[in-house]
């Protein structure tokens, strides 16, 4: 091997080496906050309180309550017995509400035969899986060549952390994102809008998905996902009854206010709403509104005329960039996007390094992702530390956030100009796949 090849081989490992090492100094530290926060408070204060919610809305359901599902009222007295076994004393509210549609409740209706604490660690082992699979799936798939770190980088990432320290759904949702992303790779666009349809359990998520689908022309990953939507709509009024169905708005209608409430805490979102509200803390609540849906209007436009330079090649450079993009700024845009929801920004990372790996080592944007990579990772979970809330990473998160929607712009733009292109010929391809230098075929090697 000449001294150049050296040369390589041994950046490689440095970065492999140097990969390794913040993916288990932030794993580590995840789980020594987790412990210290069970050690001070125990269950449902913080570790699984958003939880709790879909716990009690699956036993309310079980016991014909689902009239009553969104009343406050009823809603405290559901958890009242649990929140005095678990020694759960909130300064800052009685109750902690259920604001997920009432399919979640439905999907979580086997758990309310368990005790609390137990149907918590059934959905975060299975939520864990979960992310570990769609880790595996997205490696795999899109041939990252991550092999046995993948898990890692997944299990991991702070948003994978939040998902499981509050006993969110987000394994759910990525799930949905996921498979939607590589369906449509694959121009599969009837079972993606189906996939697509797993974002109802949170459907401020899909606004940017459905921009998406109409500036690309996707009628039938629309239409399968408009059938889920219906059908997911009238399971709901059915669930609920006209009286439950009113309950629900009227939340919706008290959580909508821009600084929004303490169960909502949009001072710990990652998105557009919870960004400027921390920069504007004095302002109106009508000046909020406008300058918030001024904003989601001009990342979505900026994001339409990207979108819509790329071509229709399914599996194309321009394609993998678009989605990238899309993930993104389906969290940019949603109104309500706390860490957990950052978990979407895992397809983002995974569609990017299938891009910027084919570059050469010293590459701008290759050195610029795994900069972003490198601090997406370890920024948030340092900033976690202080506090133990997720407001603080939260900030951290926003300036690489907004890195990463920029470089899949970038990226983008890059690989829909004549002038560059990203992914370069199957020649490079086939030399970077296989690692072998010009030079040592040269020598016969």
């Amino acid at each position: 091997m000449s001294a150049p090849d050296r040369r390589r081989w041994t950046a490689v490992q440095i970065v492999q080496a140097a990969t390794i090492l913040i993916l288990l100094t932030t794993f580590s530290i995840q789980l020594v906050m987790f412990f210290v926060s069970y050690a001070d408070s125990g269950l449902f204060t913080h570790i699984g309180m958003d939880f709790l919610t879909t716990y009690t809305a699956a036993g309310m359901l079980g016991h014909g309550g689902a009239h009553s599902l969104y009343d406050g009222w009823s809603q405290a007295l559901a958890q009242a017995p649990i929140l005095a076994h678990y020694h759960v004393h909130w300064t800052d509210r009685i109750v902690q509400p259920f604001v997920a549609p009432p399919l979640l409740a439905a999907v979580a209706l086997p758990l309310r035969f368990l005790t609390a604490a137990r149907a918590l660690a059934v959905w975060d082992i299975l939520s864990a899986a979960l992310f570990v699979t769609i880790g595996w799936l997205l490696d795999r798939t899109l041939r990252l060549g991550l092999g046995k770190l993948a898990p890692l980088l997944v299990l991991s990432f702070l948003p994978t952390y939040a998902t499981l320290f509050l006993g969110q759904t987000e394994a759910i949702l990525l799930a949905g994102f996921a498979a939607f992303t590589l369906l449509s790779l694959r121009g599969r666009d009837l079972p993606a809008g189906l996939a697509l349809g797993l974002l109802l359990l949170k459907p401020p998520l899909l606004l940017a998905p459905v921009v998406y689908l109409l500036v690309k022309h996707r009628w039938r990953a629309l239409a399968s996902f408009g059938s889920a939507a219906g059908a997911c709509t009238l399971g709901s009024i059915g669930i609920l009854g006209p009286a439950g169905t009113l309950d629900y708005l009227h939340l919706g209608r008290e959580l909508s206010p821009p600084a929004g409430t303490v169960a909502t805490n949009v001072l710990g979102m990652i998105n557009i709403r919870g960004t400027l509200v921390r920069l504007l803390p004095g302002a109106s609540p009508l000046l909020l509104q406008f300058v918030i849906a001024c904003t989601t209007l001009a990342v979505l436009i900026v994001a339409i005329t990207l979108w819509r330079r790329g071509d229709d090649k399914r599996e194309s450079a321009s394609e993998v960039a678009g989605l990238a993009l899309l993930s993104v700024t389906t969290v940019l845009v949603s109104y309500h996007a706390l860490v957990h929801s950052g978990a979407l920004l895992i397809v983002a990372f995974a569609l990017l390094w299938k891009l910027v790996r084919a570059l050469p080592d010293g590459s701008r944007e290759r050195r610029l992702f795994l900069m972003l990579s490198a601090l997406s990772w370890l920024l948030p979970t340092l900033a976690f530390i202080p506090e133990s809330t997720f407001r603080l990473p939260a900030v951290a998160f926003m300036p690489l956030i907004s890195g990463l929607w920029f470089l899949s712009a970038e990226c983008l733009l890059r690989t829909t100009s004549p002038m560059h292109v990203l992914l370069s010929a199957p020649a490079r391809s086939t030399l970077d796949a296989n690692a072998v230098p010009v030079s040592r075929r040269a020598d016969g090697a």
